[in-house]
């Protein structure tokens, strides 16, 4: 039984990771449909049997493989002065696990809401993230760090609408 659940934390650190293929350079924003309908259909399922504790994992394991990849750039940054070599190891797990907790958060509050319908089910998940990011952008830094929007960096005709917004 042990062994599985970590299958399944590897399972999420893995679709989250997927999720940074849509941000530049690769923007394959298709990406995402299949990433968070998995992620979804995942805590959907768990929603009857997990406790809130590992709600907050879910959420926290999928933001981790989420920022690990695509946070890769603090990294790169540090290398090229020999007194941040100590760094490293603090902005390559540190600093992913820190944002995970926004999604963690995210997961969290959806397990508090028991709604029954599926699709409210949907449409609260969504929500959710949505107010995460929103969180996650503007709280502690004010420098939204790889939000799921940017995903659409490269497609002009579908970001045009946040003009009306």
């Amino acid at each position: 039984m042990k062994k599985k659940i970590y299958f399944e934390f590897l399972f999420l650190i893995v679709i989250g990771a997927l999720t940074s293929l849509s941000l530049p350079p690769y923007n394959f924003l298709l990406i995402n449909f299949v990433t968070f309908s998995l992620f979804f259909a995942y805590v959907f399922q768990k929603k009857k049997t997990a406790t809130r504790k590992e709600a907050f994992l879910f959420g926290w394991f999928f933001g981790f493989g989420y920022f690990l990849t695509n946070l890769y750039w603090i990294v790169i940054s540090l290398t090229f002065d020999v007194h941040f070599k100590f760094l490293i190891p603090i902005a390559s797990i540190l600093i992913p696990g820190f944002l995970a907790i926004f999604y963690g958060l995210a997961v969290y509050c959806f397990f508090l809401l028991n709604i029954k319908k599926p699709a409210s089910n949907l449409f609260l998940f969504s929500l959710l993230f949505g107010v995460i990011e929103f969180l996650r952008g503007t709280i502690l830094t004010g420098f939204p760090w790889n939000l799921i929007a940017y995903s659409f960096s490269n497609n002009l005709e579908i970001i045009q609408v946040t003009s009306l917004i």
